[in-house]
């Protein structure tokens, strides 16, 4: 498990789409970052994940709108 060769992918978690069954919503893994930013899980790399994840939430998806772009970029950034 401690290894990873850097892609996102079944070697991380990138369909983090959870259901709230009771109430039928959507929900979605994030994380905060080093720089205090909410991203969503799977959108990086497993090893710039481990590197800067300080804690997890779980939101509903309509709350998360708009992280997946920044993380994207974020991504970007740092390769």
């Amino acid at each position: 498990h401690g290894e990873s060769n850097g892609k996102s992918g079944r070697d991380g978690l990138s369909d983090c789409r959870l259901m709230d069954l009771k109430n039928g919503t959507e929900l979605v893994l994030t994380y905060e970052d080093k720089d205090e930013d909410w991203m969503l899980v799977g959108d990086v790399p497993w090893r710039m994940f481990t590197d800067s994840c300080r804690r997890l939430r779980i939101m509903k998806g309509s709350d998360a709108v708009g992280l997946a772009p920044r993380a994207t970029d974020k991504s970007k950034n740092r390769n």
